[in-house]
């Protein structure tokens, strides 16, 4: 990996005129979790780790070539990861003020819609996977279009070469202190719909999703969430939110935050999850740092 890691940034850096940029998060976290009647298990685990290379290039005329390439890291554990170099994001492209086109391998507009409107987005703490059927997070071999006219922006991603060749497509609108979001996945027979916002009052950000997904028995069903975050006036922040799935699992969710500078915080969380029956209910109580460069 070291080799290859180094080549990439040669090669990269060599583009004339280009900048290059590293940028990454490390984050891990203390973790004990009871599932059902088991003991709970406790232990560290990782936060979403991850490391990329981005490179921008001025094309004139306010069109910027640029690229991509992010993996994962197992900050926790890196001995034991499986995971395959550059899996995050792989992405070549062009951008202007008007919108872009990338291609290769990055998260899907349908995910973001979700992930951008939870107070604890898709991290630890979340109840987006709980509540709501995330599709997957990323498209492969698929092209990623968006066209940004001030307030309003849309965006369609299509991923080629799968047998259904799904696609994700999303609406975005800021409208006074909130921003609305309307998006849809569709894979074959499989599709969700997704309605969220968010806004922000001084100090407070609430939130709101509601999905509705359609497919396999499993994948089919109703989810809502609410939630909200609070900055308590200096470095702490509180978040909470409660999430369900009609005639379904139900998920209450309260962590804080404490900011030591805009990339560094350390966090804890509680999150409770009542199954269907005894054998799904989670306890989870969680606290770890995140180091962003």
């Amino acid at each position: 990996m070291k080799k290859v890691l180094v080549a990439l940034t040669l090669a990269v850096a060599g583009v004339a005129s280009a900048q290059v940029g590293i940028y990454g998060r490390v984050g891990t976290y203390l973790d004990n979790t009871k599932t059902g009647t088991a003991a709970a298990v406790q232990g560290m685990a990782n936060d979403l780790s991850h490391f990329g290379i981005r490179a921008t290039e001025d094309l004139g005329g306010g069109l910027k070539a640029r690229a991509t390439y992010e993996t994962y890291i197992q900050a926790n554990s890196p001995e034991t990861s499986t995971t395959a170099f550059g899996d995050r994001q792989s992405t070549v492209g062009i951008a202007h003020k008007m919108g872009s086109v990338d291609l290769g391998r990055s998260v899907h507009t349908h995910f973001l819609a979700i992930s951008n409107n939870d107070p604890f987005g898709t991290l630890i703490g979340s109840s987006a996977a709980d509540v709501h059927n995330l599709r997957g997070l990323r498209f492969s071999n698929a092209a990623f279009t968006s066209v940004n006219l001030g307030n309003v922006s849309a965006s369609f991603d299509r991923s080629t070469g799968a047998t259904t060749d799904p696609y994700a497509a999303s609406l975005v609108a800021a409208v006074g202190p909130a921003v609305v979001t309307y998006a849809r996945y569709e894979a074959g027979a499989e599709t969700s719909d997704v309605l969220a916002a968010r806004a922000k009052f001084g100090a407070t950000t609430v939130y709101g999703i509601a999905s509705d997904n359609k497919g396999a028995t499993a994948n089919t069903n109703r989810g809502q969430l609410v939630g909200a975050a609070h900055n308590l006036g200096g470095p702490i922040t509180v978040k909470a939110s409660y999430g369900r799935i009609e005639n379904g699992i139900k998920s209450y969710n309260v962590g804080a935050e404490y900011a030591f500078s805009k990339k560094t915080y350390a966090q804890v969380l509680y999150r409770n999850v009542e199954g269907t029956s005894a054998a799904g209910d989670v306890r989870q109580v969680a606290g770890g740092l995140v180091v962003q460069f």
